[in-house]
């Protein structure tokens, strides 16, 4: 599909965010009120933390992805979202999110994990689904940051450069990190017990033992916190902020991997 284009003909308009990835991404949002208030009167616990806890973080997680995922439609050609591409981020994305924040409620009703569940066929096979929902979420990151690289929205080249490697590692280091945790029959603890007692507070993350959850957040966000940086070090220094950006993406994929093998090899990100 032709994109469309200003009266000069060689620079691509670009307009306002995604409207359906807009609207889910807020109501998946405002459904953290009622999962809210179900954790504030239901006890029930699981690996000995509220039953709700989980629901709740991710329905925060993917409600911002979604959002942001609406905004960066912005930083793309007007004709893009019209494209194969563009109808596969929009739809994978909206699609895969309901399917996994669903699930995951579904079974916080029942007072059973969602994760790392295999009583029996069904848990197994829709931990096997949300394996595979996990992937397509993070997959329209990859497509809308070869987008984002492709074409100048006419940003800083620092910004840009972070925005569209942010979203390409949100796939290769989320999915990546999350790939190995799945393949763990035990859970996301490494070298102690699997309970998430006394883990750091709303993140859960375990103080006394390793836990593979703290690399797959920073895979997970690195489309966040890139631009971020780049934001601030154009803000600092904007003569070198492209070199910079270039550093800290750097600096990113590093620090992901040296959390990933403090995990791997048993110890807490911040022991307590």
């Amino acid at each position: 599909m032709t994109l469309k284009a200003h009266s000069d003909r060689h620079t691509p308009s670009f307009r306002g965010w995604e409207p359906a990835m807009a609207v889910v991404g807020a109501l998946i949002l405002m459904a953290m009120i009622p999962t809210g208030w179900l954790a504030l009167i239901d006890d029930r616990t699981l690996n000995d933390v509220g039953i709700w806890d989980k629901p709740l973080k991710f329905l925060l997680s993917t409600g911002l992805f979604l959002l942001m995922a609406s905004w960066v439609a912005t930083r793309l050609p007007v004709g893009w979202r019209h494209t194969r591409a563009g109808r596969y981020v929009v739809w994978a994305a909206i699609l895969s999110t309901l399917f996994e924040v669903g699930y995951i409620a579904f079974q916080a009703s029942r007072g059973q994990a969602s994760h790392f569940n295999y009583s029996n066929g069904f848990t197994i096979a829709m931990y096997s689904l949300m394996g595979v929902g996990a992937v397509i979420l993070t997959s329209t990151a990859l497509v809308q940051g070869i987008g984002v690289l492709r074409h100048d929205a006419g940003d800083p080249p620092a910004f840009r450069r972070a925005l569209g490697w942010g979203l390409v590692l949100t796939f290769v280091l989320g999915t990546a990190t999350g790939a190995y945790m799945s393949a763990q029959i035990g859970g996301h603890w490494v070298g102690g017990p699997a309970s998430d007692a006394g883990g750091l507070p709303f993140l859960g993350w375990s103080t006394t033992a390793g836990d593979l959850r703290p690399p797959h957040f920073l895979g997970i966000h690195a489309a966040q916190v890139l631009p971020v940086t780049a934001l601030i070090l154009l803000a600092v220094n904007r003569r070198h902020a492209d070199l910079l950006t270039r550093l800290a993406i750097a600096g990113y994929v590093a620090i992901t991997a040296a959390v990933f093998w403090q995990a791997v090899s048993g110890r807490p990100l911040l022991p307590l």
